[in-house]
């Protein structure tokens, strides 16, 4: 296998758009405010096309994240998660 490179070759910090909930596509999502998320050595090897899953590139990395539900789909229970809980 390759080595891979330096986290700072082929990761970056961005600002993207704010997405938002499509009542049509994503019924079953949840949109969380981030306020902390971690990248994994498995986000490394991706971002490099080193890791067995190969998402289309580019990808927004993140197994771990920590923040609040600040919308959701249409089919998402209040009994399985609210907006305004915290994941």
């Amino acid at each position: 296998l390759p080595t891979p490179s330096p986290i700072r070759d082929v990761l970056r910090i961005d600002h993207v758009p704010t997405p938002t909930i499509d009542s049509t596509h994503d019924r079953n999502n949840v949109l969380i405010s981030a306020h902390y998320a971690g990248i994994q050595y498995p986000d490394f090897l991706q971002a490099q096309g080193l890791y067995q899953i190969k998402p289309p590139l580019p990808y927004t990395p993140g197994m771990d994240v920590v923040g609040l539900v600040v919308d959701k789909g249409s089919d998402v229970s209040d009994d399985l998660i609210r907006i305004g809980d915290r994941v």
